[in-house]
């Protein structure tokens, strides 16, 4: 508890000296180089607007009536973004970690835990409107971006296929008709960090304008192996032409390569005056694994071998074609294909090499008048990773295995949603999504440890899931700029199949349902924005996978319905700009989560001491009634005895009960005309569950984090140089864990950077 205090001490402290503006969608426009306000302050002294498209259409942030938080171009610079895990350091109430090459993205406790690609996320991630459906092909995006935009709850109506968390839109810049620009930026810091950035933006014709940008990163690991690196190359290319006023084509390509040692996990809990860096390759780290448990000498030691080699390759374009007064249709056709291969360690080697290819077609139909604002769509998604193979080896006496899958996804929804005047300021709203999802597995386990291999286990099968979800509500104007809203929404994601034989591989849809209040307020001539709301969440049958003994007492990945769980809590935002050089802005999330369902079952022969912190019951004979339904059945189906985990009453998994930011923001002039602009951020959250078996060495206790930016602008506006840190508090925590298979108690960790420091230098041409 005292710890608690001091943490909590320590923040308010680091707030007022080091913060940063732009946290949020408010701030980031005020920083925007394009702002006349960073050379002229009597130009823009109040708050300036944000625009989003959270609701299929252009709309000030301030007008939405959801949660949503917006990271601008400015901010993603400055905290040095090249992959979606940086995002939960300018956020609060999102945590991002990895399995694998795969990114587990949890919104408010609600995501996935992603190790391969039989388990699907809850978070749906959309570059440039389009949905992204394997973990894995999520980064080789964060260059030349517009503004992210975080939306929080589920968002089933108009985003749909696995939004039950919220949905993570990321926008690109757009071609600029008539416009000749370029802009390089190269960035360079400790642990040999290399960046190098750049667009340019060609008038081709009148009516036709060509963009393309590049992304080159390489930086070395925080791990003591090396591994947790960044070394990747991207390009884009967009094309954009306006043949009339009335139609509109963006065509779009890009690729990505990611390669490297990729990232790897770390012990907890740590070895006795080990580095929190320590890689499980280290011979001390290989020690501490084997003596930690009976098991742990069976274990070989694990090696420095970890590569990483992903491809990613994507096409799409975007029809906008206006229909006069009645409607704008836009059509949205998408190829994505993801390659990668992969080895990583937590006590197992796993090494996987997987090829996805996904293709997903929307169309739209919508308009916005004052009175009427509406939107009706149809959407396609077909997604295939065929001959996708994994190996997960701790040892010839326990386990070598060759897992194979080919998974199948089709998916259709039909959408629409409208927001209706009923009377002068005030507005109803109501929206309904059907989905219907046919998903198809086939596979097996062979067993390597012995010569010749051998048959473990086939699995697969044929199912269809379909949902209906919506949102009702309503939202009235107090004033111009003050906004009341209440919404009800729902979210559902559906169901699959698992690694292993039926019924115990078959796992049932995931819904949510929520009920949100909320306000967004401007004050004081526009120099004060208090945004507020709270919320209620009924989440059920929850998606999660795991290490276990499957049906025939083989260790596997399982994915598994949990259980379910109630969250409820609020957020504030306030943002004060109480003179023209400086911002203020302050947001905090407070969230309650337990579980009020979560059960979970390991045959007897293999429940290891110290592998859960939940009650157990039992044992329980083959055949005999469980106290609760799991693996497709009631019953104990297995061959052996097993024991009941009931972890009713825990705190959500990946949830912290507290979290925040505060930030400021000054600019100082310079007597050649140019300026100094001083950014900070502080980031704090309390104590959470890095993952669901609840045992000591998965609690991570409450962090703060500083970060801190000081640019020097010329008077051109088209050159600047940035000194930044980030971590200053050297802040040692944790964005997600898994326990190891053979070693109970002993966690694989995400580790998040060290505190790293560096120099920018940008160069912006034309206009």
């Amino acid at each position: 508890m005292k710890e608690r205090y001091r943490l909590s001490a320590g923040f308010l402290a680091l707030s007022w000296c080091v913060a940063s503006s732009q946290a949020f969608a408010q701030t980031s426009a005020e920083s925007d180089a394009t702002n006349p306000s960073r050379s002229d302050p009597s130009v823009q002294t109040g708050i300036a607007d944000i625009v989003v498209t959270a609701e299929r259409r252009e709309q000030s942030a301030q007008k939405a009536p959801l949660t949503i938080q917006v990271v601008g171009s400015e901010e993603l610079a400055r905290a040095g973004l090249t992959e979606v895990t940086g995002l939960q350091r300018v956020t609060t109430g999102v945590e991002i970690g990895r399995g694998g090459a795969n990114t587990q993205i949890f919104i408010r406790g609600v995501g996935g835990a992603a190790f391969n690609p039989l388990s699907s996320p809850g978070v749906a991630f959309n570059v440039d409107g389009v949905y992204v459906g394997r973990p894995n092909g999520v980064n080789g995006n964060f260059y030349d971006v517009a503004r992210v935009e975080v939306l929080k709850g589920p968002q089933g109506t108009l985003y749909g296929r696995n939004a039950n968390g919220g949905s993570i839109n990321l926008i690109t810049n757009v071609p600029s008709l008539g416009e000749r620009t370029s802009d390089l930026g190269l960035e360079v810091g400790n642990y040999g960090l290399v960046r190098a950035t750049g667009s340019v933006n060609l008038p081709v014709s009148d009516t036709v304008a060509v963009r393309g940008a590049f992304n080159i990163v390489n930086r070395d690991g925080f791990i003591s192996n090396g591994t947790d690196d960044d070394v990747q190359q991207s390009g884009r290319v967009r094309l954009f032409w306006e043949p009339s006023t009335d139609v509109r084509l963006l065509l779009n390509a890009d690729y990505s390569h990611f390669g490297g040692k990729g990232g790897d996990f770390v012990y907890l809990p740590r070895r006795p005056g080990a580095s929190p860096y320590e890689a499980q390759s280290e011979p001390a780290a290989n020690a501490y694994m084997r003596a930690f448990g009976p098991l742990g000498p069976l274990i070989d030691d694990q090696r420095d071998d970890n590569r990483q080699d992903t491809h990613l390759f994507n096409v799409s374009a975007q029809l906008d074609w206006d229909l006069g007064d009645f409607a704008t249709f836009t059509l949205l056709p998408a190829y994505r294909h993801v390659d990668t291969e992969y080895v990583t360690h937590f006590a197992t080697r796993l090494s996987a090499d997987e090829t996805t290819e996904q293709f997903s077609v929307e169309a739209r139909l919508g308009n916005s008048t004052p009175g009427l604002t509406w939107v009706l769509g149809a959407y396609y998604f077909d997604e295939r990773s065929p001959d996708s193979i994994s190996n997960v080896f701790a040892s010839n006496i326990l386990q070598n295995y060759l897992i194979e899958y080919s998974p199948e996804t089709k998916a259709y929804a039909a959408f629409g949603q409208a927001t209706v005047e009923v009377v002068d300021r005030l507005r109803l709203i109501a929206g309904g999504r059907y989905t219907y999802e046919k998903r198809a597995l086939s596979g097996s386990i062979t067993n390597l440890a012995i010569d010749p291999p051998a048959l473990l286990e086939a699995f697969g099968g044929r199912k269809s899931f379909d949902g209906f979800t919506y949102r009702v509500g309503a939202e009235y104007d107090l004033s111009p700029r003050n906004l009341l809203f209440l919404t009800y929404s729902t979210g559902f994601k559906a169901g699959g199949f698992s690694q292993t034989i039926a019924p115990a591989n078959v796992f049932q849809p995931e819904r949510l349902k929520s009920l949100e209040f909320g306000s967004r307020n401007r004050f004081l001539d526009n120099r004060l924005q208090v945004n507020f709301g709270a919320f209620r969440w009924k989440y059920s049958d929850i998606q999660d996978q795991r290490i276990n003994f499957d049906p025939l007492n083989n260790v596997n990945f399982i994915t598994f319905n949990s259980g379910d769980a109630t969250l409820y809590g609020g957020t504030l935002d306030v943002v004060a700009k109480p003179t023209a050089r400086d911002t203020i802005s302050l947001s905090g999330e407070y969230i309650h989560s337990e579980y009020d369902r979560f059960f979970f079952q390991t045959p007897v022969p293999f429940l290891q001491p110290g592998s859960s912190g939940c009650a157990l019951s039992g044992p329980f004979a083959p055949g005999a009634t469980l106290p609760y339904s799991s693996m497709g059945s009631n019953t104990n189906t297995g061959p052996l005895p097993v024991i009941v985990g009931d972890c009713r009453g825990f705190q959500v998994a990946r949830v912290p009960e507290w979290s925040g930011t505060l930030a400021y923001s000054r600019e100082f002039p310079v007597a050649n005309g140019g300026s100094i602009v001083f950014d900070g951020l502080v980031k704090y959250s309390s104590a959470r569950w890095l993952s669901i078996d609840f045992i000591p060495a998965e609690r991570d206790g409450a962090y703060a984090t500083a970060d801190a930016t000081l640019t020097y602008t010329n008077p051109e506006g088209d050159l600047s140089l940035a000194l930044f840190g980030r971590n200053l508090t050297k802040s040692v925590y944790y964005t997600g864990a898994l326990q190891t298979a053979f070693i109970g108690g002993l966690v694989a960790a995400n580790i998040a950077p060290p505190r790293t420091y560096g120099v920018r230098l940008t160069a912006r041409l034309g206009k």
